[in-house]
């Protein structure tokens, strides 16, 4: 699996906001102090709010409209993030037929996307950019003789 730079972005608005303290937040500050273009900003901002992330603020006279934070950085995953941008099914280019075709194949991605949508779900937004916690999982390396 890769992780698409929209995915990254998204991270790093979700920090932004939340470095603003509780101020509502423009996609314009957000896109200049992240160094990302406004417009890819505030269609990220849209898509996180429609995800329940953050919350919209509509402008009106002279007072921006802006993103706040719907929950906190703590309650905020990779892999909710990921999952609303991209997906977890790394076997999505696969049509039904396909699916029934390679079962075993199938299974095997059902079971990676658990364990891959667990892995992500151990790291918040803050845990991204401040450290601290994560995964303590390891990985053993299969022995030749085991394939």
């Amino acid at each position: 699996m890769k992780i698409k730079q929209s995915t990254f972005y998204a991270f790093r608005i979700l920090y932004r906001i939340h470095l603003e303290e509780d101020r509502i937040t423009t996609s314009k500050e957000i896109a200049e102090k992240e160094g990302i273009s406004q417009g890819v900003t505030l269609k990220t901002a849209r898509v996180l709010a429609r995800a329940g992330m953050l919350h919209t603020h509509q402008g009106r006279g002279q007072v921006c409209g802006g993103f706040s934070l719907a929950k906190s950085i703590d309650e905020i995953t990779m892999a909710e993030v990921t999952k609303v941008l991209e997906g977890l099914d790394i076997c999505i280019n696969l049509d039904e037929s396909s699916r029934k075709r390679e079962g075993a194949l199938c299974q095997a991605c059902s079971e990676i996307n658990i364990y891959l949508e667990e892995l992500l779900s151990q790291y918040s937004i803050r845990t991204l950019f401040e450290g601290g916690g994560g995964s303590s999982v390891t990985t053993t390396k299969r022995q030749p003789d085991e394939a």
